[in-house]
């Protein structure tokens, strides 16, 4: 009995800071803050409006991100984070494709988010 309350110490004492460090790390769409609001736009048919905001929360040693969520008139749903932007352009292409700064996303099926873009690094700055 002892030897596996022991164990269940040291998997509770690693475990808990394992987690916290992996979940600092790893940012999903939906768990970034609001951000300020910088524009909206509504797609042709305006049924669905798409919304830009800056997030800057980091001062002097992390640089700004733009976020784009769209309104579906029930939901918001984010699809676009990326970081080391300040400014966004947004165009619609039709009723369910935008184009967000170069990646067109179809705003039912795509997200981008940049630390899962492979090429982000070779790309950063020309967005």
């Amino acid at each position: 009995m002892k030897k596996w309350a022991i164990i269940l110490a040291v998997i509770f004492i690693t475990g808990i800071p394992i987690y916290a460090i992996y979940d600092f790390l790893v940012v999903e769409l939906d768990e970034l803050s609001v951000g300020e609001f910088l524009s909206e736009h509504p797609s042709p048919n305006n049924d669905f409006i798409a919304r830009a905001f800056l997030i800057d929360e980091g001062g002097a040693t992390v640089r700004a991100a733009i976020r784009v969520e769209v309104d579906f008139g029930n939901e918001t749903k984010t699809i676009y984070w990326n970081y080391d932007e300040s400014t966004v352009n947004i165009r619609w292409l039709d009723n369910e494709t935008i184009e967000i700064i170069d990646h067109r996303l179809n705003i039912f099926k795509d997200t981008y988010h940049w630390k899962r873009d492979p090429s982000w690094e070779d790309n950063r700055g020309r967005y």
